[in-house]
């Protein structure tokens, strides 16, 4: 029933009330005279609780009705009739006139015209709680009204992985403004802002769909002392957060408060004896949104208890067959309906039979009349709070089978203590790593549990008495005596009873110890293999270096003597030689220093690699600058255009980044020998990941890129020594400088157009 039909509906109940009310008038005052007659005995009894009940349901549907004057007169009525039932002689002459004169009230009030009884009581405002939440649209649009901008983009970019739409404002003014043209499905608010009332809410909000058709607010705030929290609350907020914000718990709410999905309604089980009554509390509730059900017999209840599965139970006291106080008790020995609230609706005015009904179960008592608003107001209010208790509820359950599944399955040790080192619970791990039962861990507690022997001992069980937290390892126990190592943590939580518990995770980390005995004897190995390898291999570079100092030794006395004796050959046949003689002559003195050459070239390429490099701050374009200018010194005939870019400052040894620019700049030098117009560069580009490359370009001759790989080969030359001199040693050298720097070295190049020689060095090492 919609709620905006509920006040011609109340209308329509109240003239067929007045229709019916006649005839009820009329049964109670047939069962009033057979009182008078004198009637004893059960007879006589059963007449008096006849019109004891007919009174009670007068008296607590008139007001309902809009017929207050009657629920008054038939309220005085079952007052005397209550206060005698079962008394002797009752009803005696003056109990008769004041039941006469109370029926007489009665039908006085009966017969009232409508225009003088009171209205009857007005619908449920719009504030009521409807059963189906508003939908807020599928962008979920949040506005975020904060002064701290920074703030609020980072918090809009959290809650945006929430599925929600953001729009962060720094002042209500502009947030209005925006909402005009789209609505917000809810708004977050700075508490500096409760105030405002383009922020505030009117009256106290609720998770719920929206009010007044007004976005639910969210207030966030520095503070958590009291007097903030209510300002939150008088200001209409759905939820107050402290910084720093629980992100998680905000989009909770905003879901829930912003959800489209719509929520089941409030179902309401309705225990009224008066069917008249009980259909206009249908009718009420319903036209509220929430669905109901009806009984009018007591014993009949227990089958919409379980079918029907209420969120809330509204019940009248006096009943025939079963009181209600006595119902509540019966509902509440039933532990799936422990929880459901129960709201008593009854002309009871006696405050200890009120009380009375509140400690067997009640949660509510609301005295007859009951208003509609009253009725929609304590039923919403209630059921609202068991959905809320059953979610928790829910949700508690489920973290503590998944907690309790954890702790199953886990395949580390846990152990349940109070402070003083009870064990109150053992895991199957714990059991299976000391070999004992759960009984026997318990028996033993912690303290038995570790040897006692172990420093870390003392120190776990002071953080356990503590209330403290523990990490370290520990040397533990066996049923069987045998002790290992574990790796041990604990903390502590407070249960549902307010007792101080602790849990103990224990980890053997026997095989991890193994393991690291293993890596230790490996290490001392390792280091002894690599101390004796080091011995040899000094030991081979130094006869490595004999060798080769004797070889250069040995090598050049046969290259001085054939370069001696091919002199002396041709002064001892200076007049006979022919020219063709003194050509072979010449070609031999040629190889002999050629070959004297390349050793030298050998050696000082040995000698390269047994260099200690010591590195420092190297200034790579001033060294490039003084080896181009003392080139110019050598070749004053040549007119070379060079040109040496900023570089960098490197750490490299000074004297091996020396000869590796001699080198790559010499080669330069000499193979633009032939250009009319040479060009020389000197330069450096950043590379991937920081890395600084340095290259020297020039103009010269060039090389074919197929024969790339030959360059960086000792005795590797890609231009014959009748063009351009040289042993063919130059490149692999500076290969050698660079690779020891942690570098690389490569070149590019096209015949006739020049090449461009790269080389990285890698910093050094800290």
């Amino acid at each position: 029933m919609p709620m905006t039909s509920l006040a011609l509906y109340m209308q329509t109940q109240r003239a067929l009330y007045a229709d019916g009310l006649p005839e009820k008038i009329r049964a109670l005052e047939a069962a009033l005279h057979q009182l008078d007659g004198g009637t004893a005995g059960p007879s006589g009894q059963a007449a008096v609780l006849f019109v004891l009940a007919q009174a009670h349901k007068l008296a607590g549907s008139g007001g309902t009705f809009g017929f207050p004057a009657v629920s008054e007169a038939a309220a005085r009525m079952e007052k005397i009739l209550s206060e005698n039932a079962g008394v002797p002689g009752f009803p005696d002459g003056d109990d008769r006139l004041m039941l006469q004169a109370s029926l007489e009230a009665l039908k006085a009030a009966a017969t009232k015209d409508g225009s003088g009884a009171d209205a009857p009581a007005s619908a449920p405002t719009a504030s009521s709680e409807a059963a189906v939440r508003q939908p807020a649209g599928p962008a979920r649009l949040l506005h975020i009204i904060d002064p701290d901008g920074v703030a609020a983009s980072q918090l809009a970019d959290q809650l945006g992985h929430g599925g929600y739409q953001i729009r962060v404002f720094s002042r209500p003014a502009e947030a209005n403004q925006a909402a005009l043209q789209e609505a917000p499905a809810a708004i977050l608010a700075d508490i500096a802002f409760s105030a405002d009332p383009l922020v505030a809410r009117q009256g106290l909000a609720a998770p719920g769909p929206t009010t007044e058709g007004r976005a639910p607010l969210l207030l966030m705030g520095a503070g958590t002392d009291f007097p903030t929290r209510l300002a939150a609350v008088r200001a209409g907020a759905a939820g107050y957060f402290p910084r720093p914000l629980d992100v998680r718990a905000i989009i909770a709410l905003l879901d829930l408060l912003t959800s489209a999905e719509p929520t089941q309604p409030y179902r309401v089980l309705i225990i009224e004896d008066d069917e008249a009554l009980a259909g206009f509390y249908a009718g009420v509730l319903q036209a509220a949104g929430m669905q109901t059900c009806i009984v009018t017999e007591p014993p009949q209840v227990m089958a919409p208890l379980v079918d029907f599965r209420p969120d809330v139970i509204t019940c009248d006291i006096h009943m025939p067959q079963c009181n209600g106080i006595e119902l509540a008790t019966l509902i509440r020995q039933q532990p799936e309906f422990v929880r459901v609230p129960i709201i008593f609706l009854s002309t009871e005015t006696s405050l200890d039979k009120q009380a009375q009904a509140l400690r067997q179960g009640g949660d509510d008592f609301i005295t007859k009349p009951v208003s509609p608003e009253t009725l929609v107001s304590a039923a919403q209010s209630r059921a609202r709070r068991h959905r809320s208790l059953l979610a928790a509820e829910d949700t508690l359950r489920i973290s503590e089978e998944r907690f309790r599944l954890v702790v199953e399955t886990s395949l580390d040790g846990f152990l349940q203590s109070l402070p003083d080192g009870t064990v109150v619970a053992a895991n199957q791990a714990a059991c299976t790593m000391f070999r004992m039962s759960e009984q026997q861990i318990r028996a033993a507690g912690i303290a038995g549990l570790v040897d006692a022997t172990d420093p870390a001992m003392a120190g776990l069980m002071t953080q356990i008495s503590r209330s403290a937290r523990f990490r370290g390892e520990l040397t533990c126990v066996r049923g069987d005596g045998t002790r290992f190592p574990a790796e041990a943590s604990s903390s502590q939580h407070v249960n549902s009873e307010g007792d101080v518990q602790g849990s103990v995770i224990l980890r053997d980390i026997t095989e991890r110890k193994l393991a690291e005995q293993q890596i230790l004897q490996l290490n001392a190995e390792l280091e002894t293999r690599v101390e004796k390898r080091t011995a040899e291999l000094t030991a081979a570079t130094l006869e490595l270096q004999a060798f080769s100092q004797a070889l250069a030794h040995d090598l050049r006395q046969p290259y001085i003597a054939i370069n001696g004796m091919t002199r002396l050959l041709e002064k001892e046949m200076t007049a006979g030689i022919s020219e063709r003689g003194r050509h072979y002559l010449q070609r031999i003195r040629a190889g002999v220093s050629q070959m004297n050459e390349r050793t030298d070239s050998l050696l000082a390429l040995a000698q390269l690699s047994r260099t200690q490099s010591r590195r420092e701050q190297v200034d790579l374009g001033a060294m490039a600058g003084a080896i181009l200018k003392s080139l110019q010194q050598q070749h004053p005939e040549r007119l070379v255009a060079s040109r040496v870019q900023t570089l960098p400052a490197v750490q490299a040894d000074a004297g091996l980044v020396l000869h590796l620019l001699n080198t790559l700049l010499g080669n330069a030098w000499k193979f633009t020998s032939r250009q009319a117009h040479a060009e020389i560069t000197v330069g450096s580009e950043p590379g991937t990941d920081g890395e600084i490359i340095f290259f020297v370009r020039d103009n010269g001759v060039g090389f074919d890129m197929a024969y790339a790989d030959k360059l960086f080969t000792a005795f590797q030359r890609l231009h014959s020594p009748s063009e351009f001199a040289g042993a063919g040693i130059g490149l692999a050298t500076a290969r050698s400088i660079v690779t020891r720097h942690g570098g690389r070295i490569w070149a590019t190049s096209a015949p006739g157009q020049g090449a461009c020689f790269y080389f990285t060095l890698a910093p050094a090492s800290r």
